[in-house]
């Protein structure tokens, strides 16, 4: 026996199961179909008295309501009608199906947003390779293929000039005939029982652990002194003797990675396609116009834009800059874009050559996935016996941050403000108005 949820999620996948056997791109481009059987129906059987969290927000998000519908008048205004004559919660999904068609795609998650949100922050993803994405190296296949020919994107980048917050990895430093006793057993087990979830234990020697649960931690700062290893090492002896998981992200001194910058990317290229044809890979990579050169126009076409990817240089804001490039208010888990004619005119005029760049990568992405080893060993043999163009200098747009408006610290904090004196107004409006 399913229960009602469970019906509609069915229905609902069969519908685009449907659509993507029928190839009706159109559809399968957007999120819903305009009507779901199941979902309407449910919105139907939703019989009773109002939900009351559903009736206050009645009464709180007129200010919410009066940004939406100016929103519409600015973009769409030719649909503020057709918007707003929408159920209440497909509003949002109405506007963005609208202004997708006229501007550049808003991203789906967006689309179920409710309207305080959807106002506040125009949502965009940014695609850009982060400085973290590529030295975790965790991405497809075709990627790590395509990064190991093009030079190391971040020469130069202040990040490499520090050591990371754990410059090593405790597993390789055991702790030297140590064996821990029942009192240190009992001091750690007491000290993470104290810590509320996200607490953190500084210890005085130069290292940070933070409690994610009863029965986890993790390794967050460390110095790179013997000290602190010795004494990590025996932490996490303890730790796993009381059943504690000890989490560790190791990272690198400032001296390793400008030393090896690319080391660790070459080591996983071995691991893909062997040790014989990686050792071929010039260290150096590279640069993106000389791949353009050599490729442009040949059946290897998608390398140059790949290398302009990885280094931030398609002119391309979502393709250029990942969220590390961007200003955060704080204590939020994204940045907030401003609705304005500069980010919506920019990422307008930008997004055909984006989906002309993404076309061609994904097409030489695509095909080296076919055959890895084969086909990798193709496109080396193809670019080694090429004249090799002269290098140019990369440009150093890795130094900027993302060009899109988002709304500062300073705003949010004066939002803030206005929204406490609002309530503080209204809060004395109704104790005034109130009937004794």
């Amino acid at each position: 026996m399913w229960d009602l949820d469970t019906l509609i999620r069915q229905n609902n996948q069969a519908a685009l199961d449907w659509m993507m056997r029928s190839r009706k791109v159109e559809q399968v481009q957007e999120p819903k179909p305009e009507n779901w059987a199941l979902s309407l129906l449910a919105d139907k059987m939703k019989a009773g008295p109002i939900n009351i969290e559903t009736l206050m927000a009645y009464f709180t998000d007129i200010k919410s309501i009066e940004k939406f519908v100016a929103l519409i008048r600015k973009f769409l205004p030719d649909s503020e009608s057709e918007i707003m004559s929408q159920n209440r919660n497909r509003r949002v999904y109405r506007f963005c199906t609208l202004f997708s068609k006229k501007y550049y795609p808003i991203p789906r998650r967006a689309y179920d947003w409710d309207i305080d949100k959807f106002t506040g922050n125009m949502p965009v993803d940014l695609m850009g390779m982060s400085y973290s994405a590529y030295h975790e190296l965790d991405m497809r296949v075709g990627y790590l293929l395509l990064l190991s020919l093009i030079v190391y994107p971040y020469e130069g980048d202040e990040r490499d000039e520090y050591d990371d917050a754990v410059p090593f990895n405790p597993l390789d430093y055991p702790a030297k005939k140590f064996k821990p006793s029942r009192e240190d057993e009992n001091w750690l087990a007491d000290l993470v029982r104290s810590l509320a979830d996200g607490g953190k234990w500084i210890a005085p020697m130069g290292f940070t652990v933070v409690k994610i649960n009863n029965s986890k931690i993790r390794l967050k700062e460390a110095e790179n002194t013997p000290v602190v290893k010795e004494t990590i090492a025996r932490t996490l002896m303890i730790a796993k003797r009381i059943g504690i998981e000890s989490e560790v992200i190791a990272g690198r001194t400032a001296r390793d990675k400008l030393a090896a910058a690319k080391v660790p990317l070459l080591d996983k290229l071995q691991n893909l396609v062997g040790s014989a044809l990686a050792n071929r890979v010039p260290r150096a990579g590279w640069q993106p116009d000389q791949l353009h050169k050599m490729t442009d126009g040949t059946k290897y076409e998608g390398c140059g834009e790949f290398a302009d990817y990885a280094c931030g240089i398609t002119g391309c804001e979502v393709l250029d800059y990942a969220y590390d490039g961007v200003e955060y208010v704080e204590g939020e888990s994204e940045p907030y874009f401003r609705w304005g004619d500069y980010n919506v005119n920019q990422l307008t005029n930008q997004w055909p050559k984006v989906e002309v760049i993404r076309a061609k990568i994904d097409h030489i992405v695509e095909w080296l996935e076919a055959n890895e080893e084969v086909n990798f060993q193709e496109l080396l043999e193809f670019l080694l016996s090429q004249p090799q163009p002269k290098k140019e200098k990369l440009p150093a747009e890795r130094e900027h941050h993302c060009n899109l408006d988002t709304i500062t610290q300073e705003e949010a904090e004066e939002k803030n403000e206005d929204h406490l004196e609002e309530d503080r107004y209204d809060q004395f409006t109704l104790r005034q108005e109130a009937p004794i």
